[in-house]
């Protein structure tokens, strides 16, 4: 037995994130207190504009420490290395900031002309009950004839259904589908996106 068409995603959970959650949620908030920011993907909420990458705070440098440990550990994947020391990765990437209150939530969409996506949580706000999908995260299935199948137990069509949770990290093929339901609940729910392109 073989698996064709496999597609890799990470999934981590950064330790010890709650000091640095709580320097994130400062200041991206007192951007969003000054700036409009922009729509893209986002139906209500706040995007800001995608150079977060360059914001010069400790907190963002620490951040970009995290992502990049998340880069390595997809790059290694071909290679079957597991020592990270040993493995190095060129990229440019870019940011933004997302902060989704009662009722936002994101279209379904891609990221072109990259290769990684991530998605970082800092806060998830206060979740309404009696809604399952309420907030979270989903990877489509990237062969859309999948959908067409309605053989049980195999996966075909099936979504990945990540819940959002403080300190959470997601790294993705920037090619995948993928959306974010709507938030239901009290407080905010602030996350980072980051898109990654390679350099060869």
């Amino acid at each position: 037995m073989h698996i064709a068409f496999a597609t890799p995603y990470l999934l981590r959970e950064i330790p010890e994130f709650e000091e640095l959650n709580r320097s994130l949620a400062g200041i991206i908030l007192a951007e969003k207190a000054k700036n409009p920011g922009t729509d893209v993907s986002n139906v209500g909420g706040w995007h800001s504009t995608p150079d977060l990458w360059e914001w010069n705070y400790p907190a963002i440098e620490k951040f970009k420490a995290w992502v990049h440990n998340s880069i390595l550990r997809v790059v290694a994947l071909p290679e079957k290395q597991t020592n990270l020391r040993k493995v190095k990765a060129e990229y440019m990437a870019a940011a933004w900031a997302n902060v989704n209150c009662h009722g936002d939530y994101n279209l379904t969409h891609i990221h072109p002309e990259c290769d990684w996506s991530c998605v970082y949580y800092v806060s998830t706000g206060r979740l309404e009950p009696g809604n399952d999908l309420n907030g979270k995260f989903e990877l489509r299935d990237p062969r859309s004839l999948a959908f067409s199948s309605g053989l049980q137990g195999y996966g075909f069509g099936q979504s990945m259904i990540i819940g959002p949770e403080p300190g959470r990290m997601i790294l993705f093929p920037a090619w995948m589908e993928h959306l974010v339901h709507p938030f239901y609940g009290d407080g905010e729910r602030i996350s980072i996106a980051v898109n990654i392109k390679m350099v060869t």
